[in-house]
């Protein structure tokens, strides 16, 4: 029973007689049923962070599927770095949500065709930090813990230039180094309204320059090497708006 209530779901084994054991298979029906509405419950909100990320991306035509894309590229990446089960998943669901704090940034600055002001690129670089602050409004509040720091870092560089807390190396929480490699191989090969998407070998090019300064130099090579490139630019960084 303390087993249950830390949510531990066993069954017990079945070795009495009489109504010891009538108790015994009810209590296991008890935990059969409990085991069941835990799995509709981890089914409901797989569905609820795809149908937010989906809502998010559906705001821009030009970035359709970019949440769902960054979210498998992770995921590709969290599994070459020998992540399983619960941490391959919270990666995948970080990843999703990525972008949700782009909900708090106005249409005219997120679609705006032309260079960006200063103050707007500010507001940019806002959203990891308004992505953090919405998911903290979400309850349980223990449930959101584990996607809070790839949200809120994955604008963060290895070489600590980034935002919004210039972190470096492997201060920046795990997800985000692995989400920042899967957001900007996506945002640099998907057409903007402000520029049309680069080729993937000259992507894969800027990440290869670009590891262990822009991008955490494992998660970056992990990448190219499922693509099998270690090619070289003459590139050495994505200046590129927030993906």
């Amino acid at each position: 029973m303390n087993n249950i209530k830390d949510g531990r779901l066993l069954q017990v084994q079945d070795e009495y007689s009489d109504e010891f054991s009538k108790l015994v298979a009810g209590f296991n029906m008890m935990v059969r049923g409990l085991q069941a509405r835990e799995q509709q419950s981890r089914q409901l909100l797989d569905s609820y962070f795809t149908t937010l990320a989906v809502a998010l991306d559906a705001r821009d035509p030009y970035t359709a599927g970019h949440s769902l894309r960054v979210a498998e590229y992770s995921v590709i990446i969290g599994q070459l770095a020998g992540l399983t089960g619960q941490q391959l998943d919270n990666l995948r669901k970080s990843a999703l949500l990525h972008d949700i704090g782009k909900i708090g940034v106005r249409d005219s600055v997120l679609f705006k065709e032309e260079e960006l002001t200063e103050e707007e690129f500010d507001q940019i670089k806002s959203h990891p930090v308004l992505g953090e602050n919405i998911l903290r409004q979400i309850e349980p509040e223990e449930k959101m813990a584990p996607y809070l720091g790839g949200v809120r870092s994955h604008h963060e560089r290895y070489d600590g230039k980034g935002y919004p807390d210039g972190l470096a190396g492997t201060a920046i929480p795990l997800h985000g180094r692995i989400i920042a490699v899967a957001d900007a191989y996506d945002a640099m090969t998907s057409d903007r309204p402000y520029r049309k998407g680069m080729d993937h070998d000259r992507a894969l090019a800027i990440l290869e320059q670009g590891r262990g300064t822009q991008w955490d130099p494992e998660f970056a090579g992990l990448f190219l090497a499922y693509f099998g490139k270690t090619g070289k630019s003459d590139k050495t960084d994505y200046p590129g708006r927030a993906g």
